[in-house]
């Protein structure tokens, strides 16, 4: 497994998983700066991306971000970012795969679908999210994740999705044009309590073929939970929140 570039400590990529950095992180700056005593609510999302080839390359990369709203006539929140990606020294065999493989880390957004109805006489429905990987400019993988939601006994939602897509590129910058083609299926999980609470899930698998390149396998998975934690329970709360 080749060694990441890690934004902020490139010394630490190499040893520890991106979830496991951002504990460390996390524990020190937001107990640090949090108000004693406040609560407020927690909410981190993480993303880990594998990229492998038959001829044994295996990239990794991943993202951490987390906010921290304290309500209050003066709200504030708390943010700590962090993105790890393939390092400038990329083992990929060409500049397309590379800016591909980047991509899927740096250029993935996901707009989840919309929060279910507060009416308790409502009992289903469905809702629509958006998955969108930039792995260059001009070149976005798009896919709809159609989510159906069920509401509980206990008043909470649970929604259940499926999507599958393909992106095919051709880059005429070159001679001869080299083809890209991204093609990937994946499911969508969404719980949600009665007190706000959430734990989210958007996982998929498929392939990248780059036509100079070869063809690789892609996996994904993004991770949202959100929480109402203390101001003491921040960072006891966080090794549990980015553990997989």
């Amino acid at each position: 497994m080749r060694k990441m570039n890690d934004t902020r400590s490139p010394s630490l990529a190499g040893r520890i998983r991106p979830a496991a950095l951002f504990a460390l992180v996390a524990s020190a700056g937001l107990a640090a700066c949090a108000p004693g005593g406040g609560g407020g609510q927690l909410s981190v999302r993480t993303l880990e991306v594998s990229v492998t080839g038959a001829d044994g390359l295996a990239l990794q990369g991943g993202a951490v971000d987390s906010t921290w709203t304290i309500p209050g006539g003066d709200v504030r929140e708390l943010r700590r970012s962090l993105m790890l990606e393939p390092g400038d020294d990329s083992d990929a065999p060409n500049r397309l795969v590379d800016r591909a493989v980047r991509g899927l880390v740096t250029g993935f957004d996901y707009d989840p679908p919309e929060d279910p109805p507060g009416d308790a006489t409502i009992t289903e429905t469905e809702s629509n999210g958006v998955l969108e990987i930039s792995l260059r400019q001009g070149i976005i993988f798009r896919s709809t994740v159609v989510a159906d939601y069920l509401r509980g006994e206990d008043l909470g939602w649970r929604g259940e999705g499926e999507f599958g897509d393909r992106l095919v590129w051709i880059d005429r910058t070159v001679t001869p044009a080299d083809t890209l083609r991204l093609t990937l299926d994946g499911s969508y999980e969404d719980v949600r309590d009665p007190e706000g609470g959430q734990r989210a899930v958007l996982s998929a698998h498929g392939t990248l073929y780059v036509a100079t390149g070869g063809e690789y396998a892609v996996e994904f998975t993004e991770r949202v939970e959100t929480a109402e934690v203390s101001a003491e329970g921040v960072a006891r709360r966080m090794g549990d929140v980015l553990t997989p």
